[in-house]
């Protein structure tokens, strides 16, 4: 299948339509001597990762497939392989073989090991990239595109209610991650985001399985409700719920004080009267003490373990974050001893993360400079940016400067291209989970944050499998099937049998060099699009 051509627009997906029954050979850590040393055993290969082949304590170590999956072989002198503290099947021949499961111990092995396998903070680096994998299979294709550009990448974006949907958690998230650090040979340091986090106990949930980041939703914890109450009203209320010692030290900081922020575009002033000062303390006074909580419970647990990046997200919150609200909130957890990494502000409307016209990148465009601004005079900390994943125009030309405090969020990536792979390798099982969905908008439409309308989603009809790819040029087919992610992979016949999960994962790992390839190419439009750096070589 080599192209697809939908409403006007040539989309280059190239399928190799491969065998899993062979070996790649084309990449050189002597491919042809791993090959050949393997053959030696009574192991039936489907492939082998020539970039994960490394020697470490007198072994070698890589990953291949096998018909039960893959696995990381360890090869070398038998009294070697027996001491090695991986855990797995042994094969003794001149040289001894050990294949070991990717397991939940053999992860914690590879880390200690391989230490660039272990996520870690990505304070230090001025531009980074965070990226969700859905299935846990969209790494090597991210990190393959990642290692072009200067920039570091966070792989394990995820939330715990993607993870609930997807039935994954924080501890396979991360394990998928360092494995495919692993496969793709990636040193450059990664990390793992616990997203969109909303309480302590979910925090302590990531924290445990070994995030680097923590990206606290605040979203539930400010009260939009003061910034359209009456002044009468937010008296009242600033008297009633702001302790009293917590008031002074907020009109002292603020009140008849001229903020100035200067930059290469302009210089601007933030000024706070009274009514200023007390609705943003009401606004964010439960914020506040929620990243004051978390950032104190974090300090307790880590010690001398390593840094956690700490990320503030006001980006679902329904009201625009504006410079005054970012830097009341900034100078406020400054005041507490709290520090952060970045913040996520709510950009143009309020409404919705995409820019659509003129008007909002222009607006947007203002924004993101005031908003860096502020970021690099009060904590040097970056800005996050959401880049859709089907959005690829350039809304908004960067500054140099601003290029470099910046985190970009890429928003549904690994899902949306496996929707397309499968569209077109397995155009019978795409029919089957967009029918399925589409019977369900209604269920749909309640779960999510707005509404679906079907009659933009067409039906399959007669429609001969080279046109199911074009369906998703739709944006409502997209959002569908975005939005039945859980439900799809949940989805059970009468007998209670498994309906997509299996056949999705099948239809990937089959074609994962396909896969990879698509999301290689999907990012690097991104990061070209936000102006990151490429590499010379």
């Amino acid at each position: 299948m080599e192209s697809v051509l939908t409403s006007g627009r040539t989309l280059e997906r190239r399928l190799k339509i491969k065998n899993m029954r062979w070996i790649i050979e084309d990449q050189a850590f002597s491919a042809d001597g791993i090959i050949r040393s393997l053959e030696a055993f009574p192991v039936e290969l489907l492939k082998i990762y020539p970039r994960s082949f490394c020697q470490k304590n007198g072994l070698n170590y890589g990953l291949v497939r096998t018909p039960n999956g893959k696995k990381l072989a360890i090869l070398g002198e038998r009294s070697r392989v027996l001491k090695d503290p991986f855990q797995g099947n042994y094969h003794h021949q001149l040289l001894s073989l050990k294949l070991c499961d990717l397991s939940a111990g053999n992860t914690h092995s590879l880390m200690e090991l391989f230490p660039y396998t272990k996520p870690v903070s990505l304070r230090k680096y001025q531009t980074t990239v965070g990226i969700g994998d859905r299935l846990g299979l969209a790494a090597p294709g991210h990190l393959r595109a990642i290692r072009r550009f200067y920039v570091h990448p966070v792989l394990t974006q995820q939330s715990v209610t993607k993870n609930t949907q997807t039935g994954r958690d924080f501890p396979k998230v991360i394990q998928d991650a360092a494995w495919a650090v692993f496969q793709e040979n990636y040193q450059e340091g990664y990390g793992a985001d616990g997203h969109h986090l909303q309480s302590l106990q979910e925090v302590r949930c990531a924290m445990n399985a070994g995030v680097s980041m923590v990206t606290l939703d605040l979203s539930n914890k400010v009260n939009p409700e003061v910034l359209g109450e009456p002044k009468e009203r937010i008296n009242r209320k600033f008297d009633e719920e702001i302790d009293e010692g917590d008031a002074k030290v907020m009109l002292h900081l603020f009140l008849g004080k001229e903020f100035v922020f200067r930059g290469a575009d302009g210089e601007f002033t933030i000024r706070f009267n009274e009514e200023g000062v007390k609705r943003n303390a009401l606004l964010f006074r439960k914020a506040f003490d929620f990243t004051e909580e978390v950032y104190e419970w974090i300090r307790s647990q880590r010690k001398n373990e390593g840094s956690i990046d700490i990320e503030i997200s006001m980006a679902e919150a329904p009201f625009l974050t504006s410079p005054e609200n970012h830097f009341f909130f900034i100078l406020e957890l400054s005041h507490r001893g709290v520090r952060i990494q970045s913040l996520v502000p709510r950009f143009v409307d309020g409404s919705r993360r995409r820019i659509n016209d003129a008007g909002d990148r222009e607006a947007f465009s203002r924004q993101l400079y005031l908003h860096t601004l502020i970021a690099q005079d009060y904590g040097n900390y970056k800005i996050s940016i959401y880049s859709e994943s089907d959005t690829f125009s350039p809304f908004y030309n960067p500054g140099e400067s601003l290029k470099d405090f910046l985190h970009l969020k890429i928003h549904e990536t690994s899902w949306r291209e496996a929707m397309w792979l499968i569209a077109m390798a397995n155009p019978t099982l795409f029919r089957e989970m967009l029918s399925l969905a589409r019977s369900r908008f209604e269920e749909v439409s309640k779960l999510c944050n707005g509404t679906i309308d079907p009659d933009p989603i067409p039906s399959l009809g007669k429609r001969r499998d080279d046109e199911l790819p074009g369906l998703l040029e739709r944006e409502e087919s997209r959002r569908l099937l975005d939005r039945t992610c859980g439900y799809l992979l949940e989805a059970e016949d009468e007998a209670g049998r498994n309906l997509f999960r299996n056949r999705i994962y099948d239809t990937l790992m089959q074609y994962e060099e396909d896969y990879w390839s698509m999301l290689e190419s999907h990012v690097e439009k991104h990061l070209k699009l936000f102006g990151i750096a490429k590499r010379q070589n």
